[in-house]
């Protein structure tokens, strides 16, 4: 049942370093998973959720987001009225589009916003991996007769690195908020901000435009941590405490992929215990095809993939060949990449088109994987 809430979605996040995997991408385009991107687990949220508008902004860098998403029909997206919209940026003079803060980045669509006509509107960032239920948080809103709901989860014992990346939360009995901590030095609450809030359309425009003309850029900074030190404005938070991981480094993207290889975390995440399946591009491709030689453990194998080798605790994207004698352990393989025989590989990251010649060794740190961009011949 659809809701009355419009949903935005921001595919880029300028906080966040993913090296070449995103040189020739937008973060929300970067694939994850063996078949999805990144933007499917967010995408897929809202559709679940009954949000039957959703506005993507996007990056300069946009075209393999919008071959991704095509109309939208993958989403049950392509709508007569409402559906997904993408919309790019507007050419603001400035030389770093991407580093152009989230205030920017919705007075940008100013004309998005006000002629869409639901009452209520999500914001959200593209990367953070999850299944959760927005019409809960919806329903929370309304019955807590918020300005602002946050959608916020439990964090513990933060390194002291870990915690600058996080917005902590002080919230009362009753859930509502009273403080905003933006990048800490130091953990000062368990209760950490998912970058995704709920306020009413109208509202949100209105503080944008005042933003913007005030030179104000961070939505954190700018948006929600005034309102919470307004008395006259109710910030509430909806505590969700399921599995969450944001991407926005080298390493989580790594953990996240390799996560997926643990079933509790596979049947929670693509929604197989509460039917809120994670949607994406629809390809046709041929069966696996293993060989006898091969050996496969404990491994997320995509279809038409054609295994010769030894394969242990991998993501193997969609047509990638494992040679012969080819030992391949802790690792994500993109789409089209081959390993020919006799080579080596542990904890690494292909991009797509890779090719590792024969007789090759390639040995990450399981801490900081090797990644190799994108079609090189190594």
């Amino acid at each position: 049942m659809k809701n009355d809430m419009l949903g935005v979605i921001f595919s880029e996040n300028p906080e966040a370093s993913m090296g070449e995997l995103t040189s020739l991408r937008s973060l929300a385009a970067v694939p994850v998973g063996g078949r999805y991107r990144i933007i499917d687990f967010i995408l897929s949220n809202m559709v679940n959720s009954g949000i039957i508008k959703v506005g993507i902004t996007t990056p300069v860098n946009y075209q393999s987001l919008t071959d991704h998403l095509g109309t939208g029909k993958d989403w049950d997206m392509d709508r007569k009225d409402d559906g997904l919209y993408i919309l790019p940026p507007k050419d603001t003079g400035e030389s770093d589009v991407e580093a152009i803060g989230g205030i920017e980045r919705l007075n940008g669509i100013s004309s998005f916003l006000n002629k869409s006509k639901q009452e209520y509107v999500l914001v959200a960032d593209c990367n953070t991996i999850c299944n959760i239920d927005f019409d809960l948080v919806l329903n929370s809103h309304i019955k807590n007769e918020a300005d602002f709901t946050l959608v916020c989860t439990p964090v513990k014992n933060l390194s002291s690195k870990d915690v600058k990346k996080h917005i902590l939360v002080n919230a009362d009995d009753d859930g509502i908020v009273t403080d905003l901590h933006v990048y800490p030095s130091r953990q000062i609450t368990e209760l950490s901000y998912m970058h995704m809030f709920i306020t009413r359309r109208e509202t949100l425009i209105e503080l944008v435009e005042y933003a913007s003309t005030h030179g104000k850029h961070q939505i954190s900074k700018d948006i929600l941590l005034p309102a919470v030190e307004n008395d006259q404005v109710k910030v509430c938070a909806y505590v969700f405490d399921g599995y969450r991981k944001k991407i926005d480094s080298i390493q989580s993207f790594y953990k996240v992929n390799l996560d997926l290889l643990n079933k509790e975390v596979r049947d929670e995440l693509f929604g197989l215990s509460v039917d809120n399946p994670i949607f994406t591009k629809i390809k046709d491709s041929v069966p696996t095809k293993y060989a006898k030689t091969a050996e496969v453990e404990n491994s997320f194998i995509a279809d038409g993939c054609k295994i010769e080798g030894t394969v242990r605790n991998c993501i193997l994207f969609r047509g990638v060949h494992i040679g012969k004698n080819a030992v391949v352990e802790n690792s994500i393989i993109m789409q089209d990449s081959e390993i020919m025989e006799n080579c080596d590989v542990e904890n690494v990251i292909f991009d797509k088109g890779v090719i590792l010649r024969s007789g090759k060794k390639l040995v990450g740190q399981d801490t900081y994987p090797l990644v190799i961009g994108k079609e090189i011949v190594v």
